[in-house]
């Protein structure tokens, strides 16, 4: 145990200390915070009080036949900040030109179309900023009001029919639009979490391979334990950073996200992120990273030089890439069955339970049984990886293959 904890207490103290390690924690801090204003950015520029430009925007409004009486007092209550002009048809082409040039300008007429009125909006551009979607349905409404209104429909049936219908959505399961956000971003940023401490391992197996500092470490500590103490050091490490990201989130959404916020119309909600599903996050990370923890350090194991170490990993990336994959496209299928299937497969099982568990009610049975599922398969992996990683850390020269590995280790 003694040898376990000077291993890991070298290699944190290494790894901590690293730029890589600073710089991407600062970075990630960076975007969150970065992201978290936005929603307070925009609310500011929506609320933020209009120019005098913004107040002196005219339009005129041209109804050659007089189809819309109530046009312009309709237009005025709406849209205070505008000036309606009642405009001259013989006038168009000259308001047109003005347009032209002039974004605080704009024309709306009103054309008999075979008997039924439509609008023709004349702007400078898209940019102009001109409410041609309000107006329309202001103005369609006043149309139809009058229509009614000349075949003797009351004021009141008119309301009704003019009137939105009020409808409510009411969700029986624990997904919301926030879950299923929240639950994606966290299964890609588990399996970034997975590939990049995993890969600090090989690194530093394969760093001091070629520093020869490997052939110290073995006369004072036992191959398996320096494979445990590394394992454990690059797993905290990720722990410690993940938890200040984490942290970090919570408190940027508690003081900077607008409490009235929404996506697409729907206010956020992190009702299922609860302690209880973040603590089981973070040991599918914790049981995740171990996994292809282990697998990594074996092929840190078998190369000479830093350099060879990208080509030594494609086997552990391609099951990690495999992994992941397969989780993520099973989150978008119907069946659940097919995603208890795959939350029972080790590889794959650290990527999609943590969507699950921000937007399922899981079994607490489903959830055991995974869990031992992936410790049982930790056990495996790690007493093989352990005897391949003895057989091969003091091996220099080519590049070991995967045969001549377990030739190595009989």
């Amino acid at each position: 145990m003694k040898d376990i904890m000077t291993v890991f207490a070298f290699t944190f103290r290494d790894n901590i200390r690293k730029k890589v390690f600073i710089i991407t924690t600062i970075i990630v801090l960076i975007l969150i915070f970065a992201a978290s204003s936005i929603p307070a950015i925009m609310g500011y520029l929506q609320d933020k009080p209009e120019t005098d430009d913004k107040q002196s925007y005219s339009c005129y409004v041209v109804d050659k036949d007089g189809l819309v009486p109530t046009a312009i007092p309709v237009l005025k209550a709406q849209f205070p900040k505008i000036k309606f002009i009642s405009g001259e048809p013989q006038k168009a082409v000259d308001y047109k030109k003005s347009i032209a040039s002039d974004k605080t300008k704009a024309m709306i007429e009103i054309i008999d179309n075979e008997g039924i009125p439509s609008l023709r909006f004349t702007i400078t551009d898209f940019l102009s900023g001109t409410p041609t979607t309000q107006m329309t349905e202001l103005l369609r409404n006043e149309i139809v009001r009058g229509m009614l209104s000349k075949e003797g429909v009351s004021e009141a049936t008119t309301g009704i029919v003019l009137s939105g219908i009020v409808s409510e959505v009411i969700p029986t399961g624990k997904m919301d639009v926030t879950g299923y956000a929240l639950g994606i971003v966290l299964t890609m940023v588990m399996f970034f979490a997975i590939y990049f401490y995993g890969y600090g391992v090989a690194m530093s197996v394969a760093s001091e391979k070629t520093s020869r500092v490997m052939e110290t470490l073995i006369v004072s500590a036992k191959p398996s334990r320096i494979l445990l103490g590394k394992c454990i050091a690059m797993g905290a490490l990720g722990l410690l950073q993940l938890t200040i990201f984490i942290v970090a989130a919570a408190g940027a959404y508690k003081f900077i996200v607008p409490a009235d916020f929404t996506i697409a119309g729907v206010p956020l909600a992190l009702s299922s992120f609860t302690p209880t599903s973040a603590l089981l996050i973070l040991v599918y990370f914790l049981l995740g990273y171990s996994l292809f923890a282990m697998i990594n350090s074996v092929c840190g194991a078998t190369v000479s030089r830093a350099e060879d170490l990208q080509s030594a990993m494609t086997p552990s990336i391609l099951i990690s890439m495999i992994s992941f994959y397969s989780a993520y496209v099973v989150m978008f299928m119907p069946d659940p069955g097919i995603r208890r299937i795959v939350s029972c497969i080790p590889f794959t099982s650290p990527f999609i339970m943590p969507f699950r568990l921000l937007n399922e009610s899981l079994l607490i049975s489903d959830i055991i049984i995974s869990i031992c599922i992936l410790i049982v398969a930790i056990v495996i992996v790690s007493a093989l990886s352990i005897r391949l990683y003895s057989a091969s850390v003091l091996h220099y020269g080519q590049r070991l293959k995967l045969g001549d590995l377990f030739k190595l280790s009989r």
